[in-house]
């Protein structure tokens, strides 16, 4: 008779194969170790990182403690609090439920945990290494719970050579904390990376106040409170208005029953109710609390639940557009409409002659005689400001240089080519003649290739323009980290950078080919994709930061060109060396051969 090759897994070994789901990365830990205190009704949370949580993670909380007998169970695989039996997974209330979070990190690290209930005069400290107990013992302790865990995967290296630098793991740490402090206004949370406080939540139970403190008291004029109620469904929270946006989904939140999640209907629902007032490009923030029936949703897709399913998607699709369209149009209250009509009459004296609004500010137009009656005007709505904004911006648009107008010979694929424009289609394409067939031209990518190798040809610093007055923007603890750090990158791209405060840096010159007002976004997108990288250098940086300068600067899709300026951008792009590709790898240049036109147009 064979052996069995069947063998039932031992305990650790179980636990380390959970860990590859459940810690992904230190914001796993962080993220379960907060749910955790959450359940346990804390009202002040700090949590403290070192080196991306790499080698320290410690999270206290004031919450309702553990027994003895409740800490050491708490370590055991599926051991829970929050469940009871299957039926109890259709109305799940508690953020945790599955009883593998605290084994699963347990087994990856050096792993202690301190707990003690309010009726206890004692508390009980448990010391775990790599999935083996090897201390337990009564102490002095506070009331409430603090969990350390050092040395992540110090027993599965592997492991580790999939972490990001540490710079890129705290900012995931903050995003999350950031998430969770918005999905829990009533507790104060604290987060300090490298014995530096970098996050501090003052636990009002206002939202308006959680986000002023992690995004800047500069965008409480910016955002509009949503309520929403559709029989079984309800939706409150704050969203931006439409002039203050993100390059990335990096400030929208979506919260479902006080759980933290991802869900492209929700997000794209939010979309569409934002549709023709954005750019093709920026996200306006949002944090949306939507509260459901608990057996109308499943969260139990995935360990780290983060993913839900919804019974009817179409339902909370629905609603939520309704709930941000409706929040939208509705007129603004007394308060900001009198603020909108002030500012409207102040840049009417003080702007008539400009078009862009001043960084970081809400630029709102209405053409009106000098002496109207404000006190009569009509309902103003964001959507409406949101408009007259964009409108007004794009009414006058800013012509790209002018090159000469005779024809510029480049030599692209061994063949000297010259172009002849014919003309614009959809004002984002261009039609262009050449001796070997017909040339189809994205204006935008052609754009951005033509400024990506003019300011890329700097040897040093690409030109610059000085700033007549200098511009002052605050910047979160993060992104001030990484601009210190790469200081000398920024000043190569044109920016010079001042650091006049803990939060402020001082703009006093940018690069030539970009406006003032642009400036801002500009900078916080390429902080963005400094924060995403796995260690780059210096070339990586100038790289990226090219590519967003020369995508910022470029003309866009919708902008009318005269017959001139699309001749002169056909000129360029012939001269330049990868005319076919902008900076990012997309086709700018598309050619159709004669035979490609025949065999269209079956003559062959």
């Amino acid at each position: 008779m064979n052996a069995s090759i069947i063998r039932v897994l031992d305990e650790n070994t179980a636990n380390k194969i959970a860990a590859g789901e459940v810690v992904e990365r230190p914001a796993s830990i962080v993220k379960e170790l907060i749910e955790n205190s959450l359940d346990a009704g804390s009202r002040t949370i700090e949590i403290e990182i070192e080196d991306g949580g790499t080698s320290f993670i410690r999270v206290t909380d004031d919450g309702s403690g553990m027994s003895s007998e409740d800490a050491k169970l708490s370590v055991v695989r599926h051991a829970t609090s929050k469940i009871r039996e299957v039926e109890d997974l259709e109305c799940i209330s508690s953020l945790g439920f599955r009883g593998e979070a605290l084994p699963s990190i347990a087994a990856v690290a050096k792993f202690t945990l301190t707990t003690r209930l309010k009726q206890e005069t004692l508390g009980t400290f448990l010391e775990i290494q790599g999935g083996t107990l090897t201390d337990m013992r009564e102490g002095g302790s506070n009331i409430g719970t603090t969990i350390t865990v050092s040395d992540l995967f110090f027993n599965t290296p592997a492991r580790r050579k999939f972490l990001k630098t540490p710079g890129a793991e705290s900012s995931q740490i903050h995003n999350i904390v950031s998430k969770l402090a918005l999905s829990h206004p009533e507790v104060s949370f604290k987060l300090i990376n490298n014995q530096k406080l970098v996050m501090h939540t003052p636990g009002t139970n206002k939202l308006v106040d959680v986000l002023t403190s992690l995004y800047g008291v500069q965008v409480a004029d910016d955002l509009i409170n949503v309520n929403y109620a559709d029989n079984d469904i309800t939706i409150s929270g704050i969203i931006g208005k439409p002039t203050l946006l993100k390059s990335s989904r990096q400030w929208q939140t979506y919260i479902v029953n006080l759980r933290v999640i991802n869900n492209r209907f929700i997000a794209k629902a939010v979309d569409n109710a934002y549709h023709s007032l954005l750019p093709k490009t920026g996200y306006p923030l949002t944090v949306l609390h939507i509260t459901v029936p608990l057996d109308s949703v499943d969260i139990n897709v995935h360990p780290q639940k983060v993913d839900i399913k919804f019974r009817d998607e179409q339902k909370v699709f629905r609603s939520v557009y309704k709930a941000v369209t409706a929040t939208l149009t509705a007129p603004l209250p007394p308060t900001q409409l009198a603020a909108t009509v002030q500012l409207r009459f102040t840049e009417r004296y003080q702007n008539a002659n400009s078009f862009a609004p001043a960084a970081g500010k809400v630029c709102h137009w209405k053409q009106t005689s000098l002496d109207s009656d404000y006190s009569q005007q009509e309902e103003v709505s964001p959507i409406m400001v949101a408009r007259e904004s964009l409108q007004r911006q794009d009414n006058i648009f800013p012509l790209p240089p002018i090159s000469p107008l005779e024809s510029v010979r480049a030599t692209v694929e061994g063949t000297q080519f010259a172009l002849r424009a014919l003309g614009q289609i959809e004002d984002c394409y261009i039609l262009a003649q050449g001796k070997d067939g017909l040339y189809i031209i994205d204006q935008h990518a052609a754009h951005e290739r033509i400024l990506y190798d003019r300011m890329s040809k700097a040897a040093n610093r690409i030109p610059i323009q000085q700033l007549l007055v200098p511009v002052f923007f605050e910047f979160d603890p993060r992104e001030m980290d990484v601009i210190q750090e790469h200081s000398a990158v920024f000043y190569q791209l044109g920016f010079s950078l001042d650091i006049v405060g803990p939060n402020t840096v001082r703009l006093t010159e940018v690069p030539a080919d970009i406006s003032a007002s642009d400036s801002e976004d500009l900078l916080r997108q390429i902080l963005l994709e400094v924060q995403t990288m796995h260690k780059p250098t210096a070339q990586d940086l100038r790289h990226a930061g090219l590519q967003i300068a020369s995508c910022r600067a470029a003309i866009k899709a919708g902008d009318t060109l005269t017959m001139r300026q699309i001749q002169a951008l056909v000129d360029e792009l012939c001269s330049t060396d990868l005319s076919y590709t902008c900076p990012h790898g997309r086709p700018a240049m598309i050619r159709f051969s004669p035979k490609d036109l025949a065999k269209m147009f079956k003559r062959t």
